[in-house]
């Protein structure tokens, strides 16, 4: 078996898929560069190398502070640069999810009876390809990413790139590396600056005092973050609404094998125990009878949805009575009454849940959890009320978790491709006997952990999480910032570090800025790096090998 990383990672082989690029005037030059380990695997008593693939797409935005444009709001900011960008606007195409093309070949200029095969290919090629510099998706890829002139006190910056890791779980890595500054030429401005700096100094002395302070990378504003929701926006944390979407069909209700305990009685201790830690934090604090910051409410649904309970943070209210049947009863007690009918329309689900969703306040967190253990609708029928209901689409709704309490394994990989939309959406294949778990985490925390409602959800409205936030001086370094090598993580909410999945869409952000407040000391000056990233199968891998570490000194970093 051979290990082809290293070589492949030394400077002179670098692959250019986004170069890196000199930016004139007081401006910082931005670009990325992916590269690719296949690591080698056995199948049978064969050796080979395992698929694995990363491409990436992105929205760059400039603040000038033009009429219009709003430093709070990256979305009055001129467009600057963007993947996938067929009519050359800078402006991001829109993508297209799988199913959409299944449904309509033609969005991407296929024969209407394409194959599986070319709507694939269709598919990844929205995505920039780092495997030749010319990329391999809908159009001659063209780069680089940020490319801007003439930069002044007050600009700002930002770019959001979308991994999207294909055929097999992936660890990434992301690096800053070829760090070149340029000082500006003197001029008297200049030249005045730099000595009340550097002191009364000829001008080769000046420019070799400013060269060594980079000065410009140190006066640079910069934060890095997860980008959770793929939105452009640092979201800082707000309150958060959950609606519990639960199938309240007969088959909810049968027996669980090997316990004898009714599947929907499981279901709703679960739940009630998942209330009851965010009534106290998870322990943090005492019983009050409220979950704030987070509301709960209830839709139970068959072949119609019916909202029992619009979020709300009062336990009581949320937990509810038995009344003896469906009518009588409040609360996560209604999930105790199935209907006989058949059928389980998830749509009618999804919009319902949406529409309880649209009560609570605009500036709330929405989050769905979907739970079913079938689904009779078809993938595109399922993913398009799903994309149609988001907040970033004119819906209510922002993330989607949803449970598969022990679903047949066609609908369950009909539910997964939920992770396939933009955003931060999970799937949880559960069996009866785990429900809990799939709710509330594992009860031992040595075991392996799954996936579980609490865990994604938490029990703080925390927001999105900033990678680093200081100067792009210290963003480029090794000691506080990626320089040497940062491990990205695909689910801070998990302990260890988590790979990123095939086929999801994630993202993370770079803002930067300026300020207004700096003098002439930096002008003409420029600095030019890399950022780079790398992707390196989960199989047979641990993810602990830093492929950036002949870049410097330094160690890798640890997820923050």
């Amino acid at each position: 078996m051979t290990d082809d990383k290293l070589t492949a990672l030394t400077r002179r082989k670098l692959l250019s898929g986004l170069g890196a690029v000199g930016v004139a005037s007081a401006g910082a030059g931005l670009g990325t560069t992916a590269f690719f380990n296949d690591r080698e695997g056995f199948e049978g008593n064969t050796l080979s190398a395992g698929a694995f693939e990363l491409r990436m797409d992105w929205q760059q935005s400039y603040y000038t502070g033009l009429p219009g444009q709003d430093p709070d709001d990256h979305t009055t900011w001129a467009p600057v640069n963007a993947y996938p960008d067929l009519d050359g606007d800078d402006r991001q195409d829109p993508i297209y999810a799988r199913y959409q093309l299944t449904e309509d070949p033609t969005l991407l200029g296929l024969p209407a009876n394409a194959d599986p095969e070319a709507i694939e290919a269709a598919y990844r090629g929205q995505f920039a390809s780092f495997e030749g510099t010319d990329g391999s998706g809908n159009h001659e890829f063209v780069g680089p990413v940020i490319d801007l002139d003439d930069v002044k006190p007050g600009d700002r910056g930002e770019i959001t790139i979308s991994k999207h890791v294909f055929d097999n779980p992936g660890y990434l890595w992301l690096n800053a590396g070829g760090v070149e500054a340029q000082i500006g030429a003197l001029n008297d401005p200049k030249r005045e600056a730099l000595k009340e700096i550097h002191g009364d100094l000829p001008d080769a002395d000046l420019v070799a005092a400013a060269e060594a302070e980079e000065q410009l990378a140190k006066e640079i504003e910069a934060t890095l973050w997860y980008d959770d929701d793929c939105d452009n926006f640092l979201d800082e944390g707000s309150d958060t609404c959950i609606q519990f979407v639960v199938d309240n069909t007969d088959s909810m209700g049968s027996t669980a094998p090997f316990s004898g305990d009714l599947k929907d009685d499981l279901l709703i201790d679960a739940i009630e125990t998942y209330i009851g830690r965010l009534d106290t934090a998870d322990g943090a604090e005492s019983a009050d009878g409220d979950t704030a910051p987070f509301s709960v409410g209830l839709t139970n649904w068959t072949t119609v949805a019916d909202t029992v309970l619009l979020p709300t943070s009062d336990v009581s209210d949320i937990v509810g009575v038995d009344g003896g049947n469906y009518a009588d009863s409040t609360g996560l007690q209604t999930i105790d009454y199935q209907s006989l009918d058949a059928g389980t329309d998830i749509p009618v689900a999804i919009e319902a849940g949406a529409d309880a969703l649209a009560e609570c306040p605009e500036a709330d967190s929405r989050i769905m959890v979907l739970i079913t253990n079938g689904i009779n609708v078809e993938t595109s029928d399922f993913l398009a009320a799903a994309s149609d209901n988001l907040r970033q689409n004119g819906g209510e709704i922002d993330r989607f978790l949803i449970v598969g309490f022990g679903p047949e394994e066609d609908d369950a990989d009909t539910l997964a491709q939920i992770a396939t939309l933009p955003g931060d959406h999970k799937f949880m294949h559960v069996t009866d006997a785990d429900i809990d778990q799939a709710i509330n985490g594992p009860a031992d925390p040595s075991t392996d952990p799954v996936t579980s409602v609490a865990e994604e959800i938490g029990f703080t409205a925390d927001g999105e999480q900033v990678i680093f936030e200081g100067s792009l001086y210290d963003l480029l370094g090794p000691q506080d910032g990626i320089a040497g090598g940062y491990p990205l993580d695909a689910d801070r909410n998990r302990e260890g570090r988590q790979c990123y999945p095939n086929s999801d869409t994630r993202c993370i952000a770079l803002e930067w800025h300026l300020p207004y407040e700096v003098g002439n000391e930096i002008q003409g000056d420029s600095i030019v790096f890399d950022l780079e990233f790398y992707a390196e199968q989960c199989r047979h891998n641990d993810g602990s090998d830093n492929p950036f570490e002949f870049d410097g000194d330094a160690d890798p970093q640890t997820p923050a």
